[in-house]
């Protein structure tokens, strides 16, 4: 084996990893993502808020991804529009369908407690959480059931939980 066989051989080995420290430590990122939601900060969890569902006890983790229809105000017009889709979007993945449920909740005094208002906008919001509770994406009530239902799809397929 001659030298430059040898130089090549660890220019295709340790070329992609060199490549890979310099643009990790230069502070490279991607321009786009592929999900259509936006992305949560790790942290952020159900048991934080402290809901209560209707039959009053504590909303938390229960090894089933979550989407949660969060309403601040009455439930009217792309609200009421989303209570109707989720369900279809439900249905539209397939053999996953058992392993999502969603749920409305609504702030009042009674029902349920959204203790932590640091976390929930002003606006009315789909929350994606997955089956340990943690809270992953959010979705405007602007935006597409197609974009929630490609996202979950993709979710679901790589997720090994729930």
């Amino acid at each position: 084996m001659n030298r430059l066989s040898f130089w090549l051989i660890w220019l295709f080995g340790a070329g992609p990893m060199l490549l890979a420290v310099f643009l990790y430590f230069s502070g490279f990122s991607p321009s786009s993502s592929s999900q259509r939601g936006e992305l949560l900060p790790p942290g952020v969890t159900l048991s934080d808020w402290e809901l209560i569902d209707p039959t009053g006890e504590k909303r938390d983790a229960n090894g089933q991804w979550q989407l949660l229809l969060i309403s601040k105000a009455p439930c009217i017009e792309r609200c009421a529009f989303w209570q109707q889709q989720l369900p279809q979007v439900n249905q539209a993945l397939g053999k996953d369908k058992d392993r999502v449920i969603w749920s409305l909740v609504a702030e009042n005094s009674n029902k349920n407690a959204l203790n932590n208002a640091q976390l929930i906008p002003d606006e009315n919001v789909i929350w994606l959480a997955d089956p340990n509770g943690n809270l992953v994406l959010q979705y405007s009530l602007k935006q597409t059931p197609k974009d929630l239902l490609k996202d979950l799809k993709r979710l679901l397929k790589v997720s090994r939980i729930g």
